[in-house]
């Protein structure tokens, strides 16, 4: 009968031993619960949106993305967690470009037609990072924003293959290690990168809920009010009791908070 190879299933047993370190270095640091937390509350509108957001083709197309982000999110944090940071990064890069397509078609509805329809070549000319980040940045009107300055770093340290992203490979007083290895500042780095994504993927998929449901409501509360602490206490951008208030009166807490 065919076997795994024994040095996978010894590959897998590491993993899952660096996995339970990571568990105990989140437990033991708060700020990297913070990170994960709203990035949990960012994946429950994912989700919301794939239960209540099938209605036609342009729907599921919204949907069908906030699955793809919702995937990412779990596959990276399994992958750090598992001590694969540089792959982790990676995956956080699909995100990006998620998040930003979704914001693209939030700015022109049409396009959502346009890219379900569309041809290789016109997926290239019209919807390729640089042309999507293009049409946030004219909507917006201020200018070049920091998306590329944004998609360029995870491209250079996770991907393609560059001598910058080697550094991902070695942690502080290492050689380059081969599979997974167990780093706390590792951790951190991508965790925190991770955190910071959250917030905006959920506001891109949280704007399509539709909050005349009761559970959708409640989902976008938590999420909107986890955002709120979570840029106070990490983006330098607190909200006040006055903004906070309007997201309670807009988002009535039912009895309990949904999960």
């Amino acid at each position: 009968m065919a076997q795994v190879p024994a040095n996978l299933l010894l590959l897998h047993q590491g993993e899952e031993e660096l996995r339970q370190r990571a568990v105990r270095m989140v437990e033991a640091y708060p700020n990297l619960a913070d990170h994960l937390d709203l990035t949990e509350r960012a994946m429950d509108v994912m989700d919301m949106l794939r239960q209540h957001y099938q209605a036609d083709d342009d729907e599921r197309t919204i949907s069908h993305l906030g699955i793809r982000a919702f995937n990412d999110f779990a596959t990276a944090w399994k992958l750090m967690a598992s001590g694969y940071y540089q792959a982790a990064t990676l995956i956080l890069r699909d995100i990006v470009e998620a998040t930003n397509l979704v914001n693209a078609f939030h700015v022109d509805r049409a396009l959502i037609e346009k890219w379900r329809k569309a041809d290789r070549r016109t997926l290239k000319r019209d919807f390729a990072p640089a042309a999507v980040r293009e049409i946030l940045d004219d909507a917006a009107g201020l200018g070049k924003s920091r998306r590329e300055e944004i998609y360029i770093r995870f491209s250079t340290l996770a991907g393609h293959p560059t001598l910058d992203g080697f550094a991902m490979l070695r942690p502080k007083g290492m050689e380059a290690h081969i599979g997974p290895f167990s780093d706390l500042t590792a951790l951190r780095v991508v965790v925190e990168e991770m955190g910071m994504l959250a917030p905006q993927a959920g506001f891109a998929f949280c704007i399509y809920l539709d909050t005349s449901i009761d559970a959708c409501s409640q989902v976008a509360h938590y999420f909107l009010t986890g955002a709120m602490d979570y840029s106070g206490k990490y983006l330098g951008k607190p909200y006040s009791s006055k903004e906070r208030a309007e997201i309670d009166r807009l988002f009535a807490r039912s009895s309990s908070e949904a999960r």
